[in-house]
């Protein structure tokens, strides 16, 4: 008797990344957010999630010139767990990074 494989599951690891801004009490303000995903035919796992409120005086440049909108990365295995890694470690790295890609949609917010 032989045995039967199962057929390879489709895995997708994704990063999404967002950034808005608005006004609060006459001072601008920056919202992050970031989280790595992995979703199979069966469920959507979060890995990490984080999000910031920064005032824009006090944001880097790379971030206050950041486009408004929401990215979302399609990843392979490996940069998905090294932006894992790095997540736990230079978190603000992945509000402006851009990683290896396999695909990207970008959706204009506002």
């Amino acid at each position: 008797m032989q045995k039967q494989t199962e057929p390879p599951k489709n895995i997708g690891y994704y990063l999404s990344r967002v950034k808005d801004i608005h006004v609060e009490e006459g001072q601008t303000i920056i919202t992050l957010f970031a989280r790595l995903s992995i979703k199979t035919p069966e469920r959507n796992q979060n890995v990490w999630v984080e999000i910031e409120e920064v005032a824009w005086h006090q944001a880097s440049r790379q971030i206050q010139q950041l486009p408004n909108g929401a990215y979302y990365f399609q990843l392979s295995e490996p940069v998905f767990r090294e932006m894992e890694r790095v997540s736990k470690e230079q978190l603000k790295t992945l509000y402006h990074f851009t990683p290896l890609y396999e695909s990207v949609t970008f959706k204009k917010l506002g």
